[in-house]
């Protein structure tokens, strides 16, 4: 929780909206890191949508979640209550750091394609943590959430609690008709006052993808345009570009802003992310910064490697910066996490962490061990060790399902040993779909895009692990074709 609210506020609230000088690596670093976290998640728009109208599946959904460290002292922890429907979805990409279900419920100043979409889906989240001004542990911050009837976080009140202040941070979203938010609004109350005003716009193309953000401060009783990011495509999903515009050094509020940041992007054939080459803006150009790269196993969502070189100006290099690999339990989730840093002294990798992730009977994180190097060894004990809580529910909500189009499809054969026939029923000319496979938990294991003009579509799911899974079918705008139980035998 530290992490998301402190570091999302202060990517676009501090380096952005606040006057400063050229920004340090270390502030390139952690903009760069969060907006790599935004890049892994799925690309092809409303992910949740989906996972929302799968209807009557029995889950678990995270209630609970407490670190402590070496001496069992507690550090950190978080508790959270729900409305019937809604759940939590945990985050196997980034897996850095402890708190891996993403409890930030920021509407926006966030990723673009998850702005309205948190991934816990909480009613009230109360933290506890040590608190900064009297470096003791305690109830320090307590979040509430309001949804619309698919689930749309239409508002959210932060408060934070401390020795010095209490402030809450008030956040309010619009939606289209697709579910695409439309504007968000941010702010600041101070004594009852409504402070440090920001508001964001999204625009979509006829495909709802995003193509663009923009976001405004309210300054002396005017609102000012303050940043505008970009995002370009090669297709229906991929987005291979992404430009931020902004200017952090003038606070006269001008119209023309140099480019800050420039993410290009590459995808494999099964639209997961596979290159980032970053460019930021130094004070005078943009120059690289980053380039990131990144491995799967067989068909799985999240990458199992991914490496970063950062680019050193001095000497004119790439030179390796970080290494993550995973490796995989036979359930196909990860167990054991190992981070490397290179140590250009003695050219050669060098341990940093190491995770340990145990899992419970439906295959949801039940610990993460978390060990450091020492320089020589890791110790037997964890640094930090963080234990999840769960409650079953039942995802029951059926939302924005195309009942003309509905049962226009059969998937044979079922069970499978591997290939699956997808057939159009009559006259049904959709031009092209996109073929999703979930698991019971509503995660994403493959997804392709086909052409369907009366003839048979195929997909071969026989890297998946014997078990159900549900296959969605989906047209151009989103909406919800066909849904049924596949079993892979």
């Amino acid at each position: 929780m530290k992490y998301f609210v402190a570091i999302l506020l202060s990517i676009l609230c501090i380096s952005t909206l606040s006057a400063q000088s050229k920004r340090t690596t270390a502030e390139f670093r952690t903009q760069h890191k969060q907006m790599i976290s935004r890049l892994l998640l799925p690309q092809t728009g409303d992910d949740g949508a989906l996972m929302r109208t799968t209807t009557g599946v029995a889950s678990q959904r995270v209630i609970r979640q407490w670190t402590y460290d070496s001496l069992g002292v507690s550090v950190d922890s978080v508790s959270l209550r729900y409305g019937p429907f809604r759940g939590s979805t945990y985050d196997y990409n980034t897996m850095i750091y402890p708190y891996n279900y993403p409890y930030s419920n920021s509407p926006m100043f966030n990723y673009a394609g998850q702005f309205s979409k948190p991934q816990v889906l909480f009613d009230t989240c109360m933290h506890w943590t040590i608190n900064p001004y009297t470096n003791t542990y305690g109830n320090y911050e307590t979040t509430y959430g309001t949804y619309d009837s698919v689930k749309c976080l239409k508002a959210f009140r932060d408060i934070f609690i401390d020795s010095a202040t209490d402030q809450n941070m008030s956040f309010k979203n619009t939606f289209n008709a697709a579910r695409n938010i439309t504007s968000g609004y941010w702010f600041n109350i101070v004594s009852g006052v409504a402070d440090s005003a920001f508001k964001q716009y999204f625009a979509y193309d006829t495909g709802n993808r995003i193509i663009r953000d923009s976001i405004y401060e309210n300054h002396a009783g005017s609102w000012h345009i303050i940043s505008r990011t970009n995002y370009t495509y090669a297709n229906t999903v991929d987005l291979v570009k992404i430009d931020y515009y902004a200017n952090t050094m003038d606070t006269t509020f001008p119209t023309t802003f140099p480019e800050q940041a420039q993410y290009t992007n590459t995808f494999d054939a099964s639209h997961r992310l596979s290159t980032v080459f970053t460019k930021f803006f130094d004070g005078t150009n943009l120059t690289q910064f980053a380039n990131d790269t990144f491995e799967y196993t067989g068909a799985h969502p999240f990458h199992t490697a991914w490496r970063e070189y950062e680019y050193d100006n001095i000497n004119a290099y790439w030179a390796p910066y970080f290494n993550m690999i995973k490796h995989l339990n036979s359930a196909g989730y990860p167990d054991t996490v190992d981070v490397k840093g290179f140590d250009s002294l003695a050219n050669a990798w060098v341990p940093q962490t190491h995770e340990v992730i145990t899992y419970n009977s439906g295959n949801f994180p039940d610990t993460l061990k978390d060990f450091e190097y020492n320089f020589t060894y890791f110790p037997h004990s964890p640094k930090f060790t963080t234990v999840y809580y769960y409650e079953n529910y039942t995802n029951n909500t059926s939302v924005n399902e195309s009942k003309t189009a509905q049962n226009k499809f059969q998937v044979f054969p079922n069970p499978t040993t591997g290939l699956l026939t997808i057939r159009p029923i009559g006259e049904f000319n959709l031009g092209s779909v996109t073929i999703s496979v979930y698991d019971a938990q509503g995660r994403v294991f493959l997804r392709e895009r086909q052409p369907v003009r009366g003839q048979c579509a195929a997909l071969n799911i026989d890297q998946l692990a014997a078990g159900t899974y549900w296959l969605v079918l989906q047209d151009d705008a989103g909406t919800v074709l066909h849904r049924q139980a596949v079993v892979r035998q």
